[in-house]
């Protein structure tokens, strides 16, 4: 078991959240999404992961800042007539800081409806789920985008 792993895994156990624990979950998913995209702090365009046979990574950026940059991560799947973004989930980045937070998972309010907090609804607890999404989000993407060739989306 990884270090990651570990962390992980009593952090979820806990009982009661607290921002010390969404606080390590910050840090570890900076971590994890400066593995899978080594030059992000200079990203300030839409980019995509190409590493095959998997489908394509997209990373759109909706604001870049010099300490901080808000960013989706996601596949974009045909849907019908529609392309949708699968999982589009969206966070911001305090690059002084080395933390990842999201602050939208597909818009929807809960990810899980059997979440061990979900009568827990204070900010905290959201974010603790939000967040552990996003490190799973993030490992996925690093067992299949690791090193991938990442270019400007045209």
């Amino acid at each position: 078991m990884t270090n990651d792993q570990i962390l992980n895994k009593l952090i979820y156990n806990q009982k009661k959240v607290t921002y010390s624990n969404i606080s390590d979950i910050f840090e570890l998913n900076f971590k994890k999404i400066s593995r899978l995209i080594p030059l992000l702090a200079s990203i300030k365009s839409d980019f995509i992961g190409i590493k095959k046979p998997s489908n394509d990574l997209f990373l759109l950026c909706h604001d870049k800042a010099p300490y901080t940059g808000t960013y989706t991560l996601t596949h974009k799947i045909q849907s019908q007539d529609v392309m949708i973004n699968r999982p589009d989930i969206c966070f911001k980045i305090y690059f002084d800081a080395k933390l990842l937070e999201v602050t939208s998972i597909c818009k929807e309010t809960r990810i899980n409806d059997s979440h061990p907090l979900i009568n827990d609804c204070s900010d905290l607890a959201f974010q603790l789920e939000l967040n552990l999404f996003m490190l799973r989000w993030l490992d996925y993407c690093l067992d299949r985008y690791n090193g991938a060739e990442w270019s400007k989306s045209k």
